[in-house]
């Protein structure tokens, strides 16, 4: 394991202009890290995710189009709309650790070095057996049923020490917008006004390696 490591990564950029504006909040106020883009949604416009100075990378969905076939298009579309490869990959719902879109993710990722989001051990060995970059573990809900702040998190805040090695945590931030069809909605509100409450806190900011300056 290496030293204790924190991203924090918003999913759903391109989802619905409310849930743009939280996302882009969240980046603006340093409480994010990442974002992934839905580049096949109306709303994805690069320029102010670009602006905001977080990484960016392939938030893929499922394609109607054969795997491979689906995998490489959004990854040539990302690269059309943000002028350079995505920074990593990973799925809505984390279709890309499914079949059939696992084995041509993995495929691409190796092929263009950039890391891909892992779901469990198993996808993790599965990368990493393919020469694929990707953190040691994932934390975040994708459900009310989950706690808002996830056990990793809450224990730093409460003064613990970070779990060693690499941690990314999928967050949601957004504003609700009932109309975009989402069962993660009013939720999002919830998410956007946590990671702002904790972007304040030095131990976590430490933790993610930011500077005073940001």
């Amino acid at each position: 394991m290496s030293a204790a490591r924190l991203l924090i990564c918003a999913d759903d950029y391109g989802y619905s202009p409310r849930y743009n504006l939280g996302i882009l909040e969240a980046a603006e106020t340093a409480a994010i890290d990442a974002a992934g883009a839905m580049v096949h949604r109306p709303w994805c416009d690069p320029a102010p995710l670009l602006g905001s100075g977080v990484e960016v990378g392939l938030h893929l969905e499922p394609g109607v189009a054969a795997a491979a076939v689906a995998v490489r298009a959004q990854a040539d579309r990302f690269e059309r709309l943000f002028g350079s490869r995505p920074a990593f990959i990973d799925g809505h719902h984390h279709c890309h650790a499914r079949a059939p879109l696992e084995a041509p993710v993995t495929e691409l990722a190796a092929e263009l070095g950039v890391r891909v989001r892992a779901i469990d051990g198993e996808h993790r060995t599965r990368l990493r057996a393919a020469g694929v970059s990707t953190p040691d573990r994932l934390i975040g809900r994708l459900s009310t049923a989950e706690p808002l702040v996830p056990r990793e998190i809450a224990h730093v805040e409460g003064g613990g020490d970070p779990v060693e090695g690499w941690t990314e945590w999928m967050v949601h931030p957004g504003h609700a917008d009932p109309g975009a069809g989402s069962s993660f909605d009013t939720e999002r509100e919830q998410d956007l006004a946590e990671l702002l409450r904790l972007a304040r806190d030095e131990v976590l900011r430490g933790w993610r390696g930011l500077s005073a300056g940001r």
